[in-house]
């Protein structure tokens, strides 16, 4: 069933299209389904901002990423993420704005912006195939890769990482793929068994003292609560109903589990994991609360103790643009300016 604020964003996409006269009468498909806000899948670039669209498609192709395969429907989050933040790679500008937003939101003193990837991955042996146990995978498919990643430095000489989940109709973090007795083709495919008991998923006791028995995705050979083991809150996480990725955290503690791995390696001096999103989406926003999360932009946090050293932090696309448009750059206020028309949200400033 879609959320009310899918269905307000449904609406406003096909009446952009409209507005914008883009390949009017001539649908694409998603899943089977034809819509009007579904654009035909080789037409998908229409949907990203002019400005950045030939080099988006190079940085697709060099970097090996599979894009979203929905990337065509108007109100793919992937593509929503791509609008807001890829420009930030290239222009000087972004980047200075950028770091003025880090500082306001992180408290951190960052004095440069040294990467900006989408579907992150990092190398090596924190590579999500080796760090988390993730085989098969790539880049936006099959792993955990962080929509956004931006690489920093602060005016300590310290650095730092902010994994960042994009979403934007979506109404939650999706379930936790061995939580079933049936498994999807996908898995099915890579000879991984179903679990025998998804029940075992809502003892969150049982899972604290033994997720080798309890957690299905540690038999897949999934590393998540082997990261996360030693990191969590007993007292806070004891109170749930379930275990959070069993309905709809599971991106969320995919993530954790990554960022955890990765500031375990010592790598960086700040890892941040977070959330971008849409504040209108009030049903992503309580999405967990079944479990005893009311509002996962501050409940999530309080699940892992402070020696996890990993930092949780969410913003809104709102606050987002609001504050670099605050910014005088021409360019900074054309991308504000499509922002706002495509998506429907104010740009206005401080």
């Amino acid at each position: 069933m879609k959320s009310s604020f899918d269905k307000q964003a449904e609406a406003y996409q096909i009446s952009w299209r409209a507005k914008n006269k883009i390949e009017l009468g001539n649908n694409g498909s998603q899943n089977g389904v034809i819509k009007d806000h579904i654009l035909p899948s080789d037409k998908w670039l229409l949907g990203v901002w002019e400005e950045i669209r030939d080099q988006l498609e190079k940085y697709i192709d060099v970097e090996q990423i599979q894009a979203h395969a929905g990337k065509h429907n108007l109100k793919s989050s992937w593509v929503q993420c791509a609008n807001t933040f890829f420009p930030f790679r290239t222009e000087t500008h972004m980047k200075d704005m950028l770091v003025s937003f880090l500082n306001r939101e992180l408290k951190l003193n960052v004095s440069s912006i040294d990467s900006i990837d989408l579907e992150y991955a990092a190398p090596g042996k924190l590579n999500p195939e080796h760090l988390l146990g993730e085989q098969g995978g790539m880049r936006g498919s099959g792993q955990t890769s962080p929509d956004l990643a931006i690489q920093f430095s602060c005016q300590n000489g310290k650095c730092g990482v902010y994994l960042i989940e994009n979403k934007y109709t979506e109404h939650h973090f999706y379930g936790c793929s061995a939580a079933k007795k049936t498994n999807d083709r996908a898995h099915s495919e890579r000879g991984l068994k179903p679990n025998p008991d998804p029940q075992r998923c809502l003892n969150v006791q049982s899972l604290i003292n033994n997720p080798e028995v309890i957690c299905h995705q540690l038999y897949w050979g999934r590393k998540y609560w082997r990261i996360l083991g030693r990191q969590v809150n007993h007292s806070k996480f004891s109170k749930l109903q379930y275990c959070p990725a069993f309905k709809d955290g599971y991106q969320l503690l995919r993530q954790q589990a990554l960022a955890q791995g990765i500031a375990n390696s010592g790598l960086f001096d700040y890892v941040i994991s977070g959330v971008a999103y849409d504040e209108r989406n009030t049903e992503l926003i309580d999405c967990l609360s079944s479990s005893g999360l009311d509002d996962f932009r501050k409940d999530w946090s309080m699940l892992f103790n402070a020696n996890s050293k990993v930092i949780f932090h969410c913003f809104s696309h709102q606050q987002f643009v609001s504050w670099i448009t605050r910014s005088r750059s021409k360019y900074i206020q054309e991308w504000g300016r499509y922002l706002s028309e495509r998506y429907g949200f104010k740009s206005s400033n401080h």
